[in-house]
């Protein structure tokens, strides 16, 4: 009895010293925590560049450098080679902290390389121990390298300055969707389907690499980048652009609920309305042996901030909607007149036709046939609080 007690401490006082040990810790002060990372392909030798921005750990209002002033909040690191399983390894020859991905929230592709192919990166990014899929994809429109080593205003860390870019046009506006992270990337390319993802392109030639000199320019258009139009995506390559008008029709039709502010001409008037989708519905039916999609959209209307034209009465609102249904519809099947003749799926109209005809013996050919008609039914529920805006009578 003593020997198996004896026994069973032993084990016991083994497991204790196994659980109280972290043979392969790490400490936080060994990882290099990269906030972005940018990839980019020279077309004729295949050279791989990868930009890593890691956070300084030293950055910050007390941390002072040289006499330059206050330390970077980030360090662009760039590393060129053959493939990138040997960027992982080189990368150490300038970089004296192990590479620590977890925390990237950005990444950035050339639009060259955007034009080649993208499936290897988004693979390198899926097959990593401690990768990110969940980060959303940007294709740089410009110099990724000056992109990389710019420092923006308001946000020190550029990687945050563009997920809270990102995240307030989805709520406020019609040019960004939710479904840009490299995952949804994977997803919707491996279905087939044809994709936008946001374009970056930087402001300025030279970018300042100084963050005191950053700090101290009130101009915050110099040594900044923007988020604006978008690349359209098929088969892991770019195929194109839409501008930001076309981006509106893009994500409306598509089901987006964001809000978004736009001008139009109502009987010679210009006048600033915002929209916000209340629901859309989809559906297909046959019209002389032909496949017809109906989209039919209803939408919110506010004229708060207008102050060219304000609807006075119940009359005037209605002309205001009705001719705003007849505007909204016309531009979005000129969008998909569009798209079509470019032979971009955007609307997905194949995988529908393939749910709600699942019997059509040739979907593809039934797509190339198939009639869209586009319906908007506007309903305006606020207005701004001035029945009469300001102006002088000449």
């Amino acid at each position: 009895m003593t020997n198996r007690y004896a026994a069973g401490l032993f084990i016991l006082m083994m497991f204790t010293a196994l659980l109280t040990a972290c043979w392969d810790r790490t400490e936080m002060n060994e990882l290099a925590l990269v906030s972005m990372m940018g990839v980019d392909r020279d077309p004729e030798s295949g050279k791989i560049t990868v930009y890593y921005q890691i956070i300084n750990p030293l950055s910050g209002t007390s941390a002072k450098g040289t006499s330059g002033g206050e330390q970077a909040p980030v360090y662009t690191y760039e590393i060129s080679g053959s493939s990138f399983g040997e960027i992982k390894s080189t990368i150490y020859k300038m970089l004296p902290r192990k590479l620590f991905m977890a925390h990237c929230k950005v990444l950035l592709v050339s639009r060259r390389v955007a034009k080649q192919n993208i499936r290897d990166i988004v693979n390198f990014i899926e097959m990593q121990p401690n990768g990110r899929s969940s980060v959303p994809m940007l294709i740089v429109d410009g110099s990724i390298s000056q992109v990389m080593r710019t420092l923006t205003p308001l946000e020190r860390v550029p990687s945050d300055t563009i997920d809270s870019r990102l995240d307030l046009l989805i709520r406020n506006s019609l040019l960004v969707g939710k479904q840009i992270k490299v995952s949804d990337v994977i997803e919707r390319m491996e279905k087939s389907d044809t994709i936008v993802l946001p374009l970056i392109t930087g402001m300025t030639e030279a970018p300042s690499s100084n963050s005191g000199e950053r700090s101290a320019d009130i101009d915050a258009n110099q040594n900044n980048f923007i988020i604006r139009g978008g690349a359209v995506f098929r088969d892991y390559r770019m195929a194109g652009k839409l501008n930001d008008t076309q981006l509106v029709w893009y994500h409306l039709l598509n089901g987006d609920r964001g809000r978004h502010v736009r001008q139009f001409q109502v009987e010679g008037k210009q006048v600033s309305v915002e929209l916000r989708l209340v629901r859309i519905k989809r559906e297909v039916f046959w019209k002389s042996d032909q496949p017809v999609v109906r989209i039919r959209m209803d939408l919110e209307l506010s004229t708060a901030y207008t102050i060219e034209s304000v609807p006075k009465s119940r009359n005037e609102v209605e002309r205001l909607e009705n001719r705003l249904n007849q505007i909204i519809a016309d531009e979005s099947l000129a969008f998909y007149q569009m798209i079509r003749e470019r032979g971009w799926d955007l609307l997905s109209i194949n995988d529908l036709l393939r749910k709600q005809t699942p019997n059509h013996p040739d979907i593809d050919q039934a797509a190339k046939n198939v009639q869209i008609e586009i319906r908007a039914n506007t309903r305006l529920l606020r207005t701004g609080s001035m029945s009469q805006p300001y102006g002088g009578t000449g």
